[in-house]
């Protein structure tokens, strides 16, 4: 039987309580170690990481903060941590032992003789669902890869945590939810390509689901952290839409049977049997008291069979967890959202649900959830001489959307500087109230969007303004056509002032035409239509256009136009009625132009 490496540095402390029968370098820092443990007499994995150098004293701490972070952790797909420390000099991990195949070993066509291609996406679910639980405990995995996941032949998916330091981000930011997010994806591209796909291929081909796999991998890999999925609930929900238009996997590997309890239970080191009966006891008791309370509370008529569910209390949960509450129902319901004013609930949490909590749901029933846009007074902000755009962007951040303007001549002071408002600053209002703002008198920007170039300019020159034309990349308007404007429509400005017109160069190629060479072949439908297109690529919140390299800021107004129905994530930028804005939560049915401070979007820049 070997022993622990020579050069090990904990080859003597270590090695008298752990036998290896395999090692694997998972970096140049980090060792794993397939090992008996003597003291248990048990099976276990040890992660031995170095921590000798300048840095040691850092690295020890993130560490430690990582394995006791990870000792809490509950969840099937996560492999528990059994106990960890320092030891001479090294810090060490020890889990429960490895079971089954490492993905790594079984890419390429052996994992295609083993998993089908449409199991993978349900692989890739069951980790993402691991992953969310971490996102949501402010955790990162850090180390997502093909010899971190395994596959068991009773179709359990194991993902080892490992409790060194994640490495930085490409760009040498911490890493974050959305580098475990393009950690993924790269491991759901390994899994169906490995090593075999020539450069510019798609990674799965060009059916149904190669193609919703290879937007999925193109999605979440996206060399702009900006224009992946925030985190693993996000592209949890993209991959479910997309593999919900694909046929089922009809193999071991799918996304709702775990790994069974029972063969968890043999699995386990005898040191932490105790602890499971004990869990086990304490799961019945609690079963049987929430039985009693259904039984008592939920009065005839009300038990639940098959294909039944009961409206759950979502209030005060953000949009993203009454969503995965929903989804956890025995039926699927057709959500929608709105926002209202509420004194009680912070702004971006659910205030109240159509139907209440308790309410019987059944197979497509239509549910409201009124998200929180803020309270329903607000305190009129400070405006008095600033300029009339710049008053109206923190009117519009404190909520109030009434805005009218009146002009008086005033010597001394620009054209448009506000010399007087109603209310006034600090009055309490509600939040509707219209606003009366007193400016400088001066000349007015027309609505100039939907133009041409040349009547644009023609109507600047008529009310004496100046003109200047820029490009609006992005654009979707017809050619020539005007985008946006700066200053913005309404705005008041000197006799003679200049406009900048950001004027459409026309809509961009084809994203097809610029992903596949017109000589390949695809598959065609009956009726002469492109097989599974629906499923090749899931929505996207930008315009189908190159992403911008990673040391480039995006342009000011230059994302999409915003659209109702479609779904913005936290980060997410829009253009809606000369204003870019900034997504600051979750959101699909909120106009940009109705936010507000507490609201899910935030004014970045006037076009």
């Amino acid at each position: 039987m070997a022993t622990l490496p020579p050069d090990s540095p904990a080859n003597e402390t270590l090695g008298r309580r752990f036998r290896v029968r395999g090692e694997r370098r998972i970096s140049t820092r980090t060792t794993l170690l397939e090992a008996d443990d003597t003291e248990t007499r048990s099976p276990v994995r040890v992660e031995l990481f170095d921590v000798s150098g300048s840095d040691g004293a850092a690295l020890t701490r993130v560490f430690r903060e990582r394995l006791r972070a990870f000792e809490e952790l509950e969840h099937p797909t996560l492999t528990p941590v059994l106990s960890g420390g320092m030891r001479g000099g090294a810090a060490y991990t020890v889990t429960e032992p490895h079971h089954g195949a490492w993905v790594g070993d079984l890419t390429g066509e052996r994992f295609q003789e083993r998993v089908s291609r449409r199991e993978a996406l349900d692989i890739a679910d069951v980790l993402l669902g691991a992953l969310q639980d971490l996102h949501e405990r402010d955790l990162v995995h850090g180390h997502i890869g093909p010899h971190s996941v395994s596959l068991a032949d009773d179709g359990g998916v194991s993902l080892l945590l490992l409790a060194s330091p994640p490495p930085s981000a490409a760009d040498g930011a911490a890493f974050g939810p959305q580098d475990d997010v393009a950690a993924l994806a790269g491991l759901l591209e390994a899994m169906v390509a490995g090593g075999h796909r020539d450069e510019g291929d798609p990674p799965a081909g060009h059916d149904a689901v190669g193609k919703a796999i290879s937007a999925l991998v193109a999605r979440g890999a996206d060399p702009d952290p900006r224009r992946r999925p925030a985190d693993a609930f996000e592209y949890r929900a993209l991959l479910r839409r997309t593999a919900d238009s694909l046929p089922p996997a009809s193999g071991k590997h799918v996304a709702w049977e775990e790994p069974a309890e029972e063969e968890r239970f043999r699995a386990a080191p005898p040191r932490r049997r105790a602890v499971l009966w004990a869990a086990l006891a304490l799961v019945v008791v609690l079963a049987g008291g929430a039985a009693l309370w259904a039984a008592t509370q939920q009065g005839p008529g009300r038990s639940t069979g098959p294909g039944e569910a009961f409206m759950p209390d979502l209030v005060g949960l953000s949009p993203a967890e009454a969503a995965e509450e929903l989804a956890r129902l025995p039926v699927s319901p057709e959500v929608s959202y709105q926002d209202v004013r509420s004194d009680d609930v912070e702004a971006g949490l659910v205030a109240s649900s159509t139907p209440e909590s308790g309410s019987e749901l059944a197979e497509g029933a239509d549910v409201l959830l009124s998200v929180a846009a803020g309270p329903q007074t607000v305190t009129m902000p400070e405006v008095v001489g600033s300029l009339e755009e710049e008053a109206r962007l923190a009117l519009v951040a404190e909520g109030f959307t009434d805005v009218e303007l009146v002009q008086e001549p005033s010597e001394g002071l620009p054209a448009g500087t506000v010399t007087g408002s109603d209310p006034e600053h600090g009055e309490s209002v509600p939040y509707d109230s219209a606003v009366v703002l007193t400016v400088v008198e001066g000349v007015t920007v027309p609505d100039l969007v939907g133009s041409t170039e040349q009547e644009a300019v023609d109507a600047l020159a008529e009310l004496g303004l100046e003109s200047r034309v820029e490009e609006a990349a992005g654009s979707e308007r017809p050619e020539g056509e005007v985008e946006r404007h700066t200053p913005g429509v309404g705005a008041v400005v000197e006799d003679g002032a200049t406009v900048v017109l950001g004027v459409s160069p026309g809509p961009g190629e084809d994203e097809e035409d610029d992903e596949e060479p017109a000589s390949q072949e695809e598959p065609r439908a009956e009726d002469g239509s492109d097989e599974g297109q629906a499923a090749a690529e899931p929505p996207t919140q930008t315009d189908p256009e190159e992403a911008p390299s990673e040391e480039d800021e995006p342009a000011p107004c230059t994302s999409g136009g915003w659209s109702e129905g479609e779904v913005y994530p936290e980060g997410a930028r829009v253009v809606h009625e000369g204003e870019e804005y900034e997504a600051v939560w979750w959101n699909t049915e909120s106009s940009p132009a109705e936010s507000n401070e507490w609201g899910p979007w935030r004014p970045v820049a006037s076009c």
